[in-house]
């Protein structure tokens, strides 16, 4: 009788690629986009990818249409043509006019209060690194964008500058739906 063989890390890594891309396409009604399959090439980076997007989707505190500025912004910011067009789109689905996109697309900050709050706050994350001082944490706090809010931001800016880089990196090809 024949022992199996141990798995490997390949075998492990395509184990865990098969299902996070398993888990995207039923998430994009049986079709998997271009960004998951560039992070594909990496079976760790796809996988972290999608578990965090799944747990700021499904446990964020700020609701969608919020996420998806600052996500947007986040594109914006990384100069990622890709990640502009799909969260543009995904912006419009969770409710957000088209003014206030067009806005962010152009590097304009909203006229809404509160969406021109949350994506100052981004904007200073990312500029600054996250060192923000005390009294600029206080104004945003002073204006409703709790410190809960700015590590949530932070955990956007972390998640989807990982998908930014690698689209940005590897040139993804804009899925059609998403032009």
């Amino acid at each position: 009788m024949q022992r199996p063989k141990p798995m490997t890390d390949h075998d492990v890594d395509s184990e865990a690629s098969h299902s996070a891309l398993q888990q995207v396409a039923a998430d994009f009604a049986g079709t998997v986009p271009n960004l998951y399959r560039t992070l594909d090439r990496h079976p760790l980076s796809l996988e972290a990818f999608v578990q965090l997007e799944h747990l700021l989707e499904r446990h964020g505190r700020l609701p969608p249409d919020e996420q998806a500025l600052v996500v947007l912004e986040v594109a914006v910011y990384n100069a990622c043509i890709y990640c502009q067009g799909v969260f543009s789109k995904e912006a419009a689905r969770a409710g957000v006019d088209n003014q206030t996109i067009a806005e962010v697309v152009a590097g304009r900050l909203p006229g809404q209060l509160r969406y021109r709050y949350l994506l100052e706050a981004t904007r200073r994350i990312m500029e600054l690194r996250g060192c923000l001082g005390r009294a600029e944490v206080g104004l945003f706090e002073e204006r409703g964008v709790s410190h809960e809010d700015l590590l949530e931001i932070i955990t956007i800016i972390s998640t989807f500058t990982l998908a930014t880089y690698a689209n940005n990196l590897l040139h993804t090809r804009v899925d059609p739906e998403y032009r």
